[in-house]
């Protein structure tokens, strides 16, 4: 096993858990398990510690998280709920995001709705993936390629780590496939450290 191996199990390790627990709790406020004004608390959890800890509290102006929440639960009934870039265009057109198309943002969003389908696009992945774009469908083309030519590793990796995700889903048994999210957040940490 490589270094940037090691690196890219302990940084999956370190958030894997606080991604499940943010996933689970959007997944519980779409269905109404959880109000909307409580999900808006600076809980542990919540749409707000969500935009804090995944760092794009900045890219939006103070006091509109509630106004992001609504745009991100009409945005999601509709049939674009997984087109990131549309999204992000929808979030520039209402004044949420500065004027500016924030598809990094975006991404992060909706991959609470949609964790098995929708890898967040950051700087440093964009970086290793060698991207200057900043358009979320060129961006998960090249996640797919990235993932068949690294696929050995994956493996490497998931197989690691596989003893101890399973005590961390049995936290989580209510959401369902598992497996394919743990492997969409390896694929992610392993972009991360890789551009680091």
């Amino acid at each position: 096993m490589t270094t940037k191996q090691i690196q890219t199990i302990g940084n999956f390790l370190t958030y894997y858990r606080n991604d499940l627990n943010y996933i689970k709790q959007f997944q519980d406020f779409k269905t109404g398990k959880i109000s909307f004004e409580d999900y808006l608390k600076k809980d542990a959890g919540s749409f707000y510690s969500f935009l804090v800890d995944f760092r794009v509290v900045r890219n939006f102006p103070r006091g509109t998280v509630n106004n992001l929440l609504e745009e991100t639960s009409s945005w999601i009934k509709t049939n674009d709920r997984d087109n990131v870039d549309l999204f992000a265009e929808n979030l520039r057109e209402k004044e949420l995001t500065h004027g500016k198309i924030m598809a990094s943002m975006a991404s992060k969003i909706l991959f609470l709705n949609n964790p098995w389908q929708i890898v967040p696009m950051d700087t440093l992945a964009r970086k290793t993936l060698e991207m200057n774009q900043n358009k979320y469908f060129i961006y998960n083309k090249k996640i797919n390629e990235f993932r068949k030519e690294n696929k050995p590793t994956f493996e490497i990796l998931i197989n690691y780590i596989k003893p101890l995700s399973l005590i961390i889903h049995q936290e989580f048994e209510d959401i369902e496939n598992l497996d394919l999210i743990c492997e969409n957040r390896m694929v992610d940490k392993l972009l991360w450290t890789t551009g680091k």
